[in-house]
């Protein structure tokens, strides 16, 4: 075993950190420069870049194999900081996108989609290291357990806010937001992921428990802060949930749905209440902030929210 190890590190031993990385390369464009990430051998499919993947994998070596700070190297260069967007000229020189003239466009992990919803909201624990946390989880799906030996209780306080790296995983049952976006059990080794549309995707974000309670943080937050407008305080939500400023015919359609929404709740008192939850902002009706709910809840369930641009 020992010298397996010595062998798998040796500096004369390129597969190793050519494999590695190939896997970081695809994690930070979508995919790798060898599109077989599994198989460096002859049946796999040859690098597009044969030399700039050699002279990646000896440069993770001098940074003495440091993830991190091979992936600072990567995220810097001119190539990752292309625009994702799709340039008509380069149709007929590169259709596939193999000489990497432009970025990727890619939805982000699994785990990375409840993160994304947490940060917005500022709801997201900051903390870092310690035993794995239980996050809300359906009722029905908590409750199976293998031999009747394990119970899923939610985490309270600020656990119940972790990153999604610290979210315990059950193989007999992984966490139903996780399955439902394509992150792959822990049974088998997995390099690459798949991802998929489906129309289950967009109803757990609008109504699972996890979503919801980050839509209504996430309008308490809108809400709090002293803004000259409705569609200057839409203006930031963009800005906080995809980085840009919207349209003007997105901000049009987002008034018209905060006006419906808020028609709806006045005359509906109870269901106001339940749909702001435990996140009532000071000094302001439960109608206006259900109605930033409904409107923060549109706005995070984009496709651009959770696509990687």
């Amino acid at each position: 075993r020992l010298d397996m190890a010595n062998w798998l590190i040796d500096p004369t031993n390129p597969l190793t950190p050519r494999v590695l990385a190939n896997q970081v390369w695809a994690h930070l464009f979508g995919r790798g420069i060898v599109r077989t990430m599994n198989d460096f051998g002859l049946r796999g499919e040859k690098p597009t870049h044969p030399q700039l993947l050699d002279w990646l994998a000896g440069e993770y070596m001098r940074l003495k194999w440091s993830r991190k700070a091979f992936i600072k190297r990567i995220v810097m260069s001119a190539t990752y900081r292309q625009s994702s967007h799709h340039q008509p000229k380069m149709v007929e020189i590169d259709p596939r996108n193999n000489l990497f003239h432009r970025q990727n466009r890619f939805r982000v992990e699994a785990e990375i989609i409840r993160d994304l919803n947490l940060s917005v909201s500022g709801l997201l624990s900051k903390k870092v290291g310690g035993p794995s946390v239980f996050p809300p989880m359906p009722a029905d799906v908590a409750a199976l357990s293998y031999a009747g030996n394990f119970r899923w209780v939610t985490s309270k306080g600020e656990d119940r806010y972790r990153r999604g790296l610290y979210t315990f995983f059950k193989r007999t049952s992984p966490h139903p937001n996780l399955s439902a976006f394509d992150c792959p059990d822990s049974n088998t080794t997995n390099v690459e992921r798949r991802a998929s549309n489906t129309p289950i995707q967009a109803l757990i974000l609008l109504n699972n428990e996890v979503f919801v309670d980050a839509s209504q943080a996430m309008a308490k937050r809108l809400l709090t802060k002293k803004m000259a407008s409705d569609s200057d305080r839409i203006a930031w939500a963009f800005r906080l949930c995809v980085a840009r400023l919207p349209t003007s015919k997105e901000v049009g359609n987002y008034l018209d749905l905060l006006e419906t929404a808020r028609k709806l709740y006045k005359d509906r008192p109870a269901d106001a209440k339940k749909m702001v939850g435990g996140h009532q902002p000071p000094d302001v009706p439960a109608s206006e902030a259900a109605a930033w709910v409904a409107t923060a809840r549109i706005l995070m369930n984009m496709d651009e929210f959770i696509t990687r641009e």
